[in-house]
């Protein structure tokens, strides 16, 4: 543990060295608690107050973190103790990550790992590793390009309720690729920053659908045929349209070039002659659970949460929180690797097939290999490999 730990502190050290000018400050500096993650012994370095980008800078390069963190909330006195602090407001924070997705199984490649004896199994339900019996087991989870591809359309979708529901302009949102298997919105500068944790909490239950009730479309007065004439269409505005979009798309194959209302009514009365009522509810609650927003509430609804700083490295991964400008053509297996080609030799107890940089990786086990500065730190971060070679 503790040669590897070094060996991470000295090449993210390097790393802060050569790239911190890079960095900026987030937007108010001062007004925001600065916290961070050191290597071992590991320890969170909270309630940090830094005036100035060039401060932050000087920490970064001094104690060459593990993770950084700022908050979301601004302060009188970020310094303070908690229950002493004054809140000014915070931005709106959102996360989205695949473990909180539809994921499929090419999504993401997932396995449990022993820290005591590093075999390896299936991700299961167990508590303790097979072969040793210790319960130092860790579920070790590698997102494929495909699954952040996925997790790409989830932010856009997040980002276009933003817009159309709330008022949000593009201008106000950041978009970040988290640094490990998700991504970060948050919106600055807007007419939310001063909403309490109520409204966050509602917000959270709007986006996620939590509460919203197939009742509101599917109404037990009406027969189906009378429902076809009062069903939402895809042109409706908020959560009603969105669902009635999707009904006539995934349902009803209708590609919606044509949205002549009587056009819309006639196939909705054709179609619910030949299902039941509890066969359409069935249907509408499956649309309900695919459309939802599946965004981490906790994060959105804390108003004193630390959010990993844009363009420092992950601890877990050593990825870069990368600033995302057009979502379209980034790519996070490209676009957020930190380090070089150059040559590492590392001892990898276990790593499946595993893409980096347009290069494909693995498997590995229990074997000695060189591999290039930035999979040696990959899998090292992820506990899969020691390192043989000290930068």
């Amino acid at each position: 543990m503790e040669r590897r730990e070094d060996f991470l502190r000295k090449i993210f050290r390097k790393y802060y060295y050569e790239n911190v000018h890079k960095i900026q400050a987030p937007q108010r500096l001062s007004e925001r608690e600065i916290g961070y993650l050191t290597f071992y012994p590991e320890k969170m370095i909270r309630h940090i107050n830094l005036k100035s980008e060039g401060e932050l800078r000087a920490l970064l390069i001094h104690e060459a973190p593990k993770s950084v963190y700022y908050s979301s909330a601004y302060y009188d006195d970020p310094s303070a103790p908690i229950n002493a602090r004054i809140w000014k407001g915070a931005d709106l924070v959102f996360d989205i990550d695949l473990d909180h997705l539809m994921v499929k199984e090419d999504y993401m490649i997932s396995f449990t790992l022993c820290n005591s004896c590093k075999l390896y199994f299936p991700k299961n339900e167990n508590k303790r590793c097979p072969a040793c019996g210790s319960e130092k087991i860790k579920v070790i989870s590698i997102p494929t390009k495909k699954g952040l591809e996925y997790g790409k359309e989830e932010i856009v979708r997040l980002m276009d309720i933003l817009i159309e529901d709330f008022g949000i302009s593009k201008k106000e949102m950041k978009i970040y690729f988290s640094g490990k298997r998700g991504y970060h919105l948050t919106v600055e500068n807007s007419l939310y920053e001063d909403a309490d944790q109520n409204f966050r909490m509602e917000l959270s239950d709007y986006l996620t659908l939590n509460g919203f009730k197939i009742s509101n479309i599917l109404n037990q007065e009406y027969t189906l045929n009378e429902l076809s004439q009062l069903f939402p269409l895809p042109y409706e505005k908020g959560w009603l349209g969105r669902v009635s979009k999707s009904f006539f798309k995934d349902i009803l194959n209708d590609p919606l070039q044509n949205l002549n209302e009587n056009y819309l009514r006639d196939m909705l009365q054709k179609y619910f002659l030949t299902i039941t009522r509890k066969e359409l509810q069935s249907i509408l609650e499956k649309i309900v659970d695919k459309i939802k927003i599946r965004i981490d509430t906790n994060v959105t609804t804390d108003i004193h949460r630390i959010f990993r700083m844009p363009e420092t490295l992950h601890g877990e991964t050593g990825f870069i929180k990368k600033e995302i400008t057009i979502i379209e053509s980034f790519y996070p297996l490209v676009d957020a690797i930190a380090f070089t080609q150059e040559p590492i030799k590392v001892y990898v107890h276990y790593a499946p097939k595993f893409e980096l940089n347009e290069q494909v990786f693995g498997p590995y086990k229990n074997q000695e290999i060189i591999l290039p500065e930035m999979t040696a730190v990959f899998l090292t971060c992820m506990g899969l490999a020691e390192p043989l070679d000290c930068p």
